[in-house]
Protein backbone atom coordinates (compact mmCIF):
# COMPACT_ATOMS: atom_id res chain seq x y z
CA UNK A 1 0.00 0.00 0.00
CA UNK A 2 1.34 3.42 -0.98
CA UNK A 3 1.76 5.74 2.01
CA UNK A 4 1.03 9.45 2.01
CA UNK A 5 4.19 11.45 1.33
CA UNK A 6 5.48 13.80 3.96
CA UNK A 7 5.36 17.45 2.95
CA UNK A 8 7.94 18.84 5.36
CA UNK A 9 9.02 21.83 3.27
CA UNK A 10 5.49 23.19 2.95
CA UNK A 11 4.79 22.54 6.64
CA UNK A 12 7.94 24.45 7.61
CA UNK A 13 6.97 27.41 5.41
CA UNK A 14 3.45 27.39 6.85
CA UNK A 15 4.74 27.34 10.42
CA UNK A 16 7.16 30.17 9.70
CA UNK A 17 4.46 32.30 8.08
CA UNK A 18 2.04 31.81 10.96
CA UNK A 19 4.68 32.68 13.55
CA UNK A 20 5.44 35.87 11.62
CA UNK A 21 1.82 36.85 12.33
CA UNK A 22 2.21 36.12 16.04
CA UNK A 23 0.35 32.80 15.81
CA UNK A 24 1.90 29.73 17.38
CA UNK A 25 0.30 26.75 15.59
CA UNK A 26 -0.35 23.41 17.21
CA UNK A 27 0.97 20.59 15.02
CA UNK A 28 -0.63 17.17 15.43
CA UNK A 29 0.37 13.77 14.11
CA UNK A 30 -2.37 11.90 12.22
CA UNK A 31 -2.84 8.31 13.32
CA UNK A 32 -1.53 5.82 10.75
CA UNK A 33 -4.77 3.86 10.95
CA UNK A 34 -6.66 6.95 9.84
CA UNK A 35 -4.25 7.57 6.97
CA UNK A 36 -4.60 3.98 5.81
CA UNK A 37 -8.32 4.59 5.33
CA UNK A 38 -7.77 7.07 2.51
CA UNK A 39 -8.58 5.64 -0.92
CA UNK A 40 -5.38 4.32 -2.55
CA UNK A 41 -6.15 6.23 -5.76
CA UNK A 42 -6.52 9.47 -3.82
CA UNK A 43 -3.24 8.83 -1.95
CA UNK A 44 -1.46 8.23 -5.25
CA UNK A 45 -2.77 11.49 -6.73
CA UNK A 46 -1.93 13.52 -3.61
CA UNK A 47 1.62 12.13 -3.67
CA UNK A 48 1.99 13.04 -7.33
CA UNK A 49 0.85 16.58 -6.57
CA UNK A 50 3.29 16.90 -3.64
CA UNK A 51 6.12 15.75 -5.94
CA UNK A 52 5.10 18.26 -8.62
CA UNK A 53 4.89 21.16 -6.16
CA UNK A 54 8.24 20.36 -4.56
CA UNK A 55 9.89 20.06 -7.96
CA UNK A 56 8.48 23.42 -9.06
CA UNK A 57 9.08 25.26 -5.77
CA UNK A 58 5.42 25.59 -4.76
CA UNK A 59 4.04 25.23 -1.24
CA UNK A 60 0.72 23.45 -0.89
CA UNK A 61 -1.40 21.79 1.80
CA UNK A 62 -4.80 20.13 2.16
CA UNK A 63 -7.40 22.16 4.01
CA UNK A 64 -10.91 21.97 5.40
CA UNK A 65 -13.48 19.22 5.13
CA UNK A 66 -11.19 16.46 3.88
CA UNK A 67 -8.98 16.80 6.97
CA UNK A 68 -11.96 17.12 9.32
CA UNK A 69 -13.66 14.02 7.91
CA UNK A 70 -10.40 12.06 7.97
CA UNK A 71 -9.98 12.82 11.68
CA UNK A 72 -13.57 11.71 12.22
CA UNK A 73 -12.69 8.36 10.59
CA UNK A 74 -14.77 9.15 7.50
CA UNK A 75 -12.21 9.72 4.73
CA UNK A 76 -13.45 11.04 1.39
CA UNK A 77 -12.02 11.82 -2.04
CA UNK A 78 -13.20 15.45 -1.87
CA UNK A 79 -9.80 17.13 -1.55
CA UNK A 80 -9.28 20.89 -1.32
CA UNK A 81 -5.71 22.14 -1.68
CA UNK A 82 -4.44 25.54 -0.54
CA UNK A 83 -1.49 27.11 -2.37
CA UNK A 84 0.51 29.63 -0.35
CA UNK A 85 3.64 29.85 -2.46
CA UNK A 86 3.42 30.19 -6.22
CA UNK A 87 0.74 31.10 -8.76
CA UNK A 88 -2.39 28.97 -8.69
CA UNK A 89 -3.17 29.01 -12.42
CA UNK A 90 0.37 28.02 -13.40
CA UNK A 91 0.42 25.18 -10.87
CA UNK A 92 -2.93 23.67 -11.86
CA UNK A 93 -1.95 23.79 -15.52
CA UNK A 94 1.24 21.87 -14.67
CA UNK A 95 -0.71 19.35 -12.58
CA UNK A 96 -3.34 18.85 -15.28
CA UNK A 97 -0.64 18.36 -17.90
CA UNK A 98 1.56 15.95 -15.93
CA UNK A 99 -1.36 13.92 -14.47
CA UNK A 100 -3.55 13.76 -17.59
CA UNK A 101 -6.28 15.81 -15.95
CA UNK A 102 -8.49 18.58 -17.25
CA UNK A 103 -9.01 21.99 -15.73
CA UNK A 104 -12.69 22.10 -14.84
CA UNK A 105 -12.90 25.72 -13.78
CA UNK A 106 -10.53 28.60 -13.28
CA UNK A 107 -11.62 31.81 -11.56
CA UNK A 108 -9.29 34.75 -11.10
CA UNK A 109 -12.10 36.45 -9.17
CA UNK A 110 -12.25 33.82 -6.42
CA UNK A 111 -8.66 32.52 -6.84
CA UNK A 112 -9.88 28.95 -7.29
CA UNK A 113 -9.32 26.27 -9.88
CA UNK A 114 -10.35 22.67 -10.31
CA UNK A 115 -8.69 19.65 -11.91
CA UNK A 116 -10.81 16.72 -13.09
CA UNK A 117 -9.34 13.27 -13.65
CA UNK A 118 -10.56 10.52 -15.95
CA UNK A 119 -11.53 8.28 -13.00
CA UNK A 120 -14.07 10.86 -11.82
CA UNK A 121 -12.00 12.33 -8.99
CA UNK A 122 -12.06 16.14 -8.80
CA UNK A 123 -9.53 18.15 -6.79
CA UNK A 124 -10.09 21.80 -5.86
CA UNK A 125 -7.19 24.26 -5.66
CA UNK A 126 -7.33 27.62 -3.89
CA UNK A 127 -4.82 30.37 -3.32
CA UNK A 128 -4.49 31.41 0.28
CA UNK A 129 -6.80 34.41 0.35
CA UNK A 130 -8.85 36.80 2.41
CA UNK A 131 -12.33 38.16 1.81
CA UNK A 132 -13.50 41.75 2.14
CA UNK A 133 -17.15 42.78 2.17
CA UNK A 134 -18.42 46.14 0.94
CA UNK A 135 -21.88 46.37 2.42
CA UNK A 136 -24.70 46.14 1.50
CA UNK A 137 -23.26 43.67 -1.06
CA UNK A 138 -23.07 40.08 0.24
CA UNK A 139 -20.52 39.07 -2.40
CA UNK A 140 -16.97 39.16 -1.02
CA UNK A 141 -14.04 40.82 -2.75
CA UNK A 142 -11.31 38.15 -2.75
CA UNK A 143 -7.64 39.04 -2.44
CA UNK A 144 -4.54 36.90 -2.23
CA UNK A 145 -3.30 36.77 1.35
CA UNK A 146 -1.40 34.79 3.98
CA UNK A 147 -2.18 31.37 5.40
CA UNK A 148 -3.40 33.01 8.61
CA UNK A 149 -5.79 35.28 6.69
CA UNK A 150 -7.16 32.29 4.81
CA UNK A 151 -7.78 30.15 7.88
CA UNK A 152 -9.09 33.14 9.83
CA UNK A 153 -11.77 33.94 7.20
CA UNK A 154 -13.35 30.49 7.56
CA UNK A 155 -16.55 29.78 9.45
CA UNK A 156 -16.02 26.99 12.01
CA UNK A 157 -12.89 25.84 13.83
CA UNK A 158 -13.27 22.25 12.63
CA UNK A 159 -13.05 23.46 9.02
CA UNK A 160 -9.65 25.13 9.43
CA UNK A 161 -7.29 22.16 9.77
CA UNK A 162 -4.35 22.29 7.36
CA UNK A 163 -2.76 18.96 6.48
CA UNK A 164 0.79 18.20 5.32
CA UNK A 165 1.36 14.48 4.82
CA UNK A 166 0.90 12.77 8.20
CA UNK A 167 0.63 16.03 10.18
CA UNK A 168 -1.94 18.77 10.46
CA UNK A 169 -1.86 22.35 11.73
CA UNK A 170 -4.51 23.72 14.09
CA UNK A 171 -4.57 27.40 15.08
CA UNK A 172 -8.05 27.65 16.63
CA UNK A 173 -7.98 24.66 18.97
CA UNK A 174 -10.44 22.99 16.62
CA UNK A 175 -9.07 19.60 17.66
CA UNK A 176 -10.67 20.09 21.07
CA UNK A 177 -13.98 21.06 19.44
CA UNK A 178 -13.74 17.98 17.21
CA UNK A 179 -13.20 15.68 20.19
CA UNK A 180 -16.05 17.34 22.12
CA UNK A 181 -18.37 17.23 19.07
CA UNK A 182 -19.04 20.95 19.34
CA UNK A 183 -19.48 23.50 16.55
CA UNK A 184 -17.65 26.74 17.31
CA UNK A 185 -16.89 29.73 15.10
CA UNK A 186 -13.36 30.90 14.34
CA UNK A 187 -14.17 34.43 15.53
CA UNK A 188 -17.12 36.10 17.27
CA UNK A 189 -20.33 34.61 15.84
CA UNK A 190 -21.68 38.08 15.09
CA UNK A 191 -18.67 38.74 12.83
CA UNK A 192 -18.72 35.34 11.14
CA UNK A 193 -22.45 35.47 10.39
CA UNK A 194 -22.45 39.12 9.33
CA UNK A 195 -19.94 38.23 6.61
CA UNK A 196 -22.26 35.55 5.22
CA UNK A 197 -25.65 34.89 6.79
CA UNK A 198 -25.84 31.50 5.09
CA UNK A 199 -23.29 30.32 7.66
CA UNK A 200 -26.17 30.20 10.15
CA UNK A 201 -27.72 27.43 8.09
CA UNK A 202 -24.34 25.81 7.54
CA UNK A 203 -24.13 25.50 11.32
CA UNK A 204 -27.34 23.46 11.21
CA UNK A 205 -26.04 21.36 8.32
CA UNK A 206 -22.74 20.50 10.01
CA UNK A 207 -24.49 19.79 13.31
CA UNK A 208 -26.78 17.35 11.48
CA UNK A 209 -24.14 15.81 9.25
CA UNK A 210 -21.58 15.28 12.02
CA UNK A 211 -24.05 14.86 14.90
CA UNK A 212 -22.42 17.78 16.72
CA UNK A 213 -23.87 20.25 19.18
CA UNK A 214 -23.85 23.96 18.36
CA UNK A 215 -22.01 26.03 20.97
CA UNK A 216 -24.27 28.27 23.07
CA UNK A 217 -22.58 31.49 21.95
CA UNK A 218 -23.03 30.39 18.32
CA UNK A 219 -26.72 29.69 18.94
CA UNK A 220 -27.12 33.16 20.46
CA UNK A 221 -25.35 34.69 17.47
CA UNK A 222 -27.75 32.93 15.10
CA UNK A 223 -30.85 34.00 17.05
CA UNK A 224 -29.75 37.63 16.88
CA UNK A 225 -29.36 37.42 13.09
CA UNK A 226 -32.13 35.00 12.09
CA UNK A 227 -34.17 37.49 10.06
CA UNK A 228 -31.09 38.33 8.00
CA UNK A 229 -31.03 34.87 6.45
CA UNK A 230 -33.69 36.09 4.02
CA UNK A 231 -30.99 38.29 2.44
CA UNK A 232 -29.25 35.14 1.19
CA UNK A 233 -30.13 34.00 -2.37
CA UNK A 234 -32.97 31.50 -2.12
CA UNK A 235 -31.23 28.73 -4.02
CA UNK A 236 -28.35 28.76 -1.50
CA UNK A 237 -30.77 28.55 1.45
CA UNK A 238 -32.68 25.65 -0.08
CA UNK A 239 -29.50 23.75 -0.90
CA UNK A 240 -28.43 23.93 2.77
CA UNK A 241 -31.95 23.04 3.93
CA UNK A 242 -32.07 19.93 1.76
CA UNK A 243 -28.59 18.82 2.84
CA UNK A 244 -29.55 19.30 6.50
CA UNK A 245 -32.78 17.31 6.14
CA UNK A 246 -30.96 14.51 4.31
CA UNK A 247 -28.38 14.28 7.11
CA UNK A 248 -30.81 14.23 10.04
CA UNK A 249 -34.30 15.58 9.41
CA UNK A 250 -35.40 15.50 13.05
CA UNK A 251 -32.33 17.32 14.35
CA UNK A 252 -32.49 19.83 11.48
CA UNK A 253 -36.13 20.63 12.26
CA UNK A 254 -35.53 20.93 16.00
CA UNK A 255 -32.53 23.22 15.47
CA UNK A 256 -34.51 25.37 13.03
CA UNK A 257 -37.20 25.75 15.68
CA UNK A 258 -34.74 26.49 18.49
CA UNK A 259 -32.84 29.06 16.44
CA UNK A 260 -36.00 30.75 15.09
CA UNK A 261 -35.05 29.88 11.52
CA UNK A 262 -38.13 27.73 10.88
CA UNK A 263 -40.61 30.52 11.52
CA UNK A 264 -38.48 32.84 9.37
CA UNK A 265 -38.45 30.49 6.38
CA UNK A 266 -41.94 29.06 6.92
CA UNK A 267 -44.13 31.89 8.30
CA UNK A 268 -47.11 30.17 6.63
CA UNK A 269 -46.75 27.27 9.12
CA UNK A 270 -47.43 28.82 12.55
CA UNK A 271 -47.51 26.63 15.64
CA UNK A 272 -51.28 26.43 15.82
CA UNK A 273 -53.11 24.08 18.14
CA UNK A 274 -54.67 20.93 16.66
CA UNK A 275 -57.38 18.52 17.78
CA UNK A 276 -55.99 16.38 20.61
CA UNK A 277 -58.84 13.94 20.22
CA UNK A 278 -57.51 13.02 16.79
CA UNK A 279 -53.77 13.57 17.14
CA UNK A 280 -51.18 12.48 19.70
CA UNK A 281 -49.87 16.03 20.07
CA UNK A 282 -51.49 19.40 20.53
CA UNK A 283 -49.63 21.62 18.03
CA UNK A 284 -48.64 21.73 14.38
CA UNK A 285 -44.88 21.87 15.04
CA UNK A 286 -45.05 18.86 17.33
CA UNK A 287 -47.02 17.02 14.65
CA UNK A 288 -44.33 17.80 12.05
CA UNK A 289 -41.71 16.55 14.48
CA UNK A 290 -43.60 13.26 14.92
CA UNK A 291 -43.81 12.79 11.16
CA UNK A 292 -40.10 13.45 10.70
CA UNK A 293 -39.29 11.05 13.54
CA UNK A 294 -41.29 8.33 11.79
CA UNK A 295 -39.58 9.00 8.44
CA UNK A 296 -36.15 9.03 10.11
CA UNK A 297 -36.86 5.66 11.73
CA UNK A 298 -37.89 4.32 8.32
CA UNK A 299 -34.58 5.59 6.86
CA UNK A 300 -36.38 7.99 4.54
CA UNK A 301 -33.80 10.58 3.50
CA UNK A 302 -35.38 11.97 0.32
CA UNK A 303 -35.53 15.77 0.85
CA UNK A 304 -38.65 16.08 -1.32
CA UNK A 305 -40.48 13.60 0.91
CA UNK A 306 -39.27 15.33 4.08
CA UNK A 307 -40.24 18.77 2.78
CA UNK A 308 -43.66 17.42 1.82
CA UNK A 309 -44.18 16.29 5.40
CA UNK A 310 -43.51 19.90 6.42
CA UNK A 311 -45.36 21.75 3.65
CA UNK A 312 -48.49 19.63 4.03
CA UNK A 313 -49.05 21.65 7.22
CA UNK A 314 -49.29 25.00 5.45
CA UNK A 315 -51.96 27.12 7.12
CA UNK A 316 -55.09 27.98 5.15
CA UNK A 317 -57.33 30.86 6.21
CA UNK A 318 -60.52 29.48 7.69
CA UNK A 319 -62.60 32.06 5.84
CA UNK A 320 -61.35 30.64 2.53
CA UNK A 321 -61.43 26.93 3.44
CA UNK A 322 -65.18 26.29 3.33
CA UNK A 323 -64.59 22.55 3.29
CA UNK A 324 -61.71 20.06 3.36
CA UNK A 325 -61.59 19.74 -0.41
CA UNK A 326 -61.20 23.50 -0.84
CA UNK A 327 -58.60 23.66 1.94
CA UNK A 328 -56.56 20.86 0.35
CA UNK A 329 -56.64 22.59 -3.04
CA UNK A 330 -55.57 25.93 -1.54
CA UNK A 331 -52.76 24.21 0.38
CA UNK A 332 -51.60 22.54 -2.84
CA UNK A 333 -51.52 25.92 -4.62
CA UNK A 334 -49.77 27.58 -1.68
CA UNK A 335 -47.10 24.89 -1.68
CA UNK A 336 -46.42 25.50 -5.37
CA UNK A 337 -46.01 29.24 -4.71
CA UNK A 338 -43.56 28.49 -1.88
CA UNK A 339 -41.52 26.13 -4.05
CA UNK A 340 -41.36 28.66 -6.89
CA UNK A 341 -40.43 31.44 -4.50
CA UNK A 342 -37.45 29.43 -3.28
CA UNK A 343 -36.44 28.46 -6.84
CA UNK A 344 -36.94 24.71 -6.63
CA UNK A 345 -36.49 22.91 -9.94
CA UNK A 346 -39.52 22.09 -12.08
CA UNK A 347 -38.96 18.40 -11.31
CA UNK A 348 -38.95 19.05 -7.55
CA UNK A 349 -42.04 21.26 -7.78
CA UNK A 350 -43.91 18.59 -9.70
CA UNK A 351 -42.89 15.85 -7.27
CA UNK A 352 -43.55 17.71 -4.00
CA UNK A 353 -46.85 19.14 -5.24
CA UNK A 354 -47.97 15.61 -6.16
CA UNK A 355 -47.26 14.43 -2.62
CA UNK A 356 -49.21 17.31 -1.10
CA UNK A 357 -52.08 16.98 -3.57
CA UNK A 358 -52.44 13.27 -2.75
CA UNK A 359 -51.49 13.35 0.94
CA UNK A 360 -54.91 11.99 2.01
CA UNK A 361 -55.58 9.79 -1.03
CA UNK A 362 -54.84 6.48 0.71
CA UNK A 363 -57.07 7.40 3.65
CA UNK A 364 -59.90 8.19 1.23
CA UNK A 365 -59.34 4.96 -0.72
CA UNK A 366 -59.51 2.96 2.50
CA UNK A 367 -62.83 4.57 3.36
CA UNK A 368 -64.46 4.40 -0.10
CA UNK A 369 -63.06 1.12 -1.57
CA UNK A 370 -62.16 2.43 -5.05
CA UNK A 371 -62.67 0.51 -8.27
CA UNK A 372 -59.80 -0.92 -10.26
CA UNK A 373 -59.99 1.85 -12.83
CA UNK A 374 -59.88 4.51 -10.11
CA UNK A 375 -56.73 2.97 -8.68
CA UNK A 376 -55.19 2.63 -12.16
CA UNK A 377 -55.94 6.27 -12.96
CA UNK A 378 -54.45 7.26 -9.61
CA UNK A 379 -51.26 5.30 -10.29
CA UNK A 380 -51.11 6.64 -13.84
CA UNK A 381 -51.02 10.21 -12.50
CA UNK A 382 -48.66 9.37 -9.65
CA UNK A 383 -46.06 7.64 -11.83
CA UNK A 384 -43.01 6.35 -9.90
CA UNK A 385 -43.87 8.25 -6.69
CA UNK A 386 -46.06 5.59 -5.05
CA UNK A 387 -43.58 4.35 -2.42
CA UNK A 388 -42.70 7.87 -1.31
CA UNK A 389 -46.38 8.77 -1.04
CA UNK A 390 -46.92 5.64 1.07
CA UNK A 391 -44.11 6.82 3.38
CA UNK A 392 -45.71 10.26 3.73
CA UNK A 393 -49.12 8.73 4.41
CA UNK A 394 -47.77 6.35 7.04
CA UNK A 395 -45.92 9.25 8.68
CA UNK A 396 -49.20 11.17 8.84
CA UNK A 397 -50.95 8.09 10.19
CA UNK A 398 -48.33 7.76 12.95
CA UNK A 399 -49.49 11.09 14.44
CA UNK A 400 -53.08 9.86 15.02
CA UNK A 401 -54.43 8.48 18.27
CA UNK A 402 -56.45 5.90 16.35
CA UNK A 403 -54.49 4.83 13.32
CA UNK A 404 -56.26 3.82 10.13
CA UNK A 405 -55.57 0.30 8.85
CA UNK A 406 -53.97 1.03 5.47
CA UNK A 407 -52.32 -2.31 4.66
CA UNK A 408 -55.02 -3.67 2.29
CA UNK A 409 -55.11 -0.60 0.03
CA UNK A 410 -51.30 -0.27 0.09
CA UNK A 411 -50.88 -3.93 -0.85
CA UNK A 412 -53.42 -3.60 -3.67
CA UNK A 413 -51.81 -0.47 -5.12
CA UNK A 414 -48.37 -2.07 -4.94
CA UNK A 415 -49.64 -5.17 -6.69
CA UNK A 416 -51.24 -3.18 -9.51
CA UNK A 417 -48.19 -0.93 -9.80
CA UNK A 418 -45.70 -3.81 -9.78
CA UNK A 419 -47.53 -5.62 -12.56
CA UNK A 420 -48.24 -2.37 -14.40
CA UNK A 421 -51.77 -3.73 -14.88
CA UNK A 422 -53.36 -1.54 -17.53
CA UNK A 423 -51.93 1.66 -16.05
CA UNK A 424 -49.99 3.23 -18.91
CA UNK A 425 -52.27 2.20 -21.74
CA UNK A 426 -51.55 3.10 -25.36
CA UNK A 427 -54.44 1.98 -27.58
CA UNK A 428 -53.49 -0.25 -30.50
CA UNK A 429 -55.13 2.25 -32.83
CA UNK A 430 -53.06 5.31 -33.66
CA UNK A 431 -54.15 8.76 -34.71
CA UNK A 432 -53.63 8.19 -38.44
CA UNK A 433 -55.83 5.10 -38.38
CA UNK A 434 -58.52 6.88 -36.40
CA UNK A 435 -58.56 9.63 -39.02
CA UNK A 436 -58.50 7.32 -42.05
CA UNK A 437 -61.14 4.88 -40.73
CA UNK A 438 -63.56 7.27 -39.02
CA UNK A 439 -62.70 10.70 -40.42
CA UNK A 440 -61.93 12.32 -37.07
CA UNK A 441 -59.47 15.23 -37.07
CA UNK A 442 -57.45 17.34 -34.62
CA UNK A 443 -58.79 17.42 -31.08
CA UNK A 444 -61.36 14.74 -31.91
CA UNK A 445 -58.56 12.20 -32.40
CA UNK A 446 -57.27 12.91 -28.89
CA UNK A 447 -60.76 12.47 -27.47
CA UNK A 448 -61.13 9.09 -29.20
CA UNK A 449 -57.75 7.95 -27.82
CA UNK A 450 -58.82 8.94 -24.31
CA UNK A 451 -62.11 7.06 -24.63
CA UNK A 452 -60.24 3.98 -25.83
CA UNK A 453 -57.69 4.23 -22.99
CA UNK A 454 -60.47 4.44 -20.40
CA UNK A 455 -62.29 1.48 -21.92
CA UNK A 456 -59.13 -0.65 -21.91
CA UNK A 457 -58.22 0.35 -18.34
CA UNK A 458 -61.76 -0.51 -17.26
CA UNK A 459 -61.37 -3.88 -19.01
CA UNK A 460 -64.39 -3.16 -21.20
CA UNK A 461 -62.34 -4.22 -24.23
CA UNK A 462 -58.97 -5.91 -24.84
CA UNK A 463 -56.21 -3.70 -26.21
CA UNK A 464 -56.25 -5.00 -29.79
CA UNK A 465 -56.67 -3.07 -33.02
CA UNK A 466 -59.86 -4.88 -33.97
CA UNK A 467 -61.42 -4.40 -30.55
CA UNK A 468 -60.58 -0.68 -30.59
CA UNK A 469 -62.10 -0.23 -34.07
CA UNK A 470 -65.28 -2.05 -33.07
CA UNK A 471 -65.59 -0.07 -29.84
CA UNK A 472 -65.34 3.28 -31.64
CA UNK A 473 -67.80 2.07 -34.28
CA UNK A 474 -70.35 1.10 -31.61
CA UNK A 475 -69.89 4.47 -29.87
CA UNK A 476 -70.54 6.25 -33.17
CA UNK A 477 -73.66 4.21 -33.78
CA UNK A 478 -75.04 5.07 -30.35
CA UNK A 479 -74.18 8.74 -30.79
CA UNK A 480 -76.02 8.88 -34.12
CA UNK A 481 -79.18 7.14 -32.92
Amino acid sequence: MELLKENKNALSLCEKELKSRGVIPTIHDIDKNLLSGICANVVKKINQIISITNKNNYAIGIVGGFVRDLLLENPSDDVDFIIFQGEINDLTEIIASEMNGKIGKMSNQTLTTQVRFSDGIIFEFNSSRKERYEYPSRTPIVEKASIFDDLNRRDFTINTFLMFGSKYVDIFNGTKDLKNSILQTTRKPSVVFHEDYLRMFRAIRFACKLDFEVADNVKNGIKKNTKNILEVPHERIINELKLSLESNSVKAFQLMLELNIFETLFPEIPDNSIDEEIFLVRSVWKKINLKLEYLWEQKQFNPSVLLSAILSELEIEKSLARNKQTADYLRFQKAILFLKKYTFSNKEIKEISQYIKNKDALFVFTELSPSLIEMRLFLRELGPLLENLISITLAENSTRRIQIFLDPIIDKLRQINENQELIHVIPKLDGNEIESIFGFKGIEIGEVKLILSMAIMNEAIPNTRDACIEYVRQKMIKRNQ
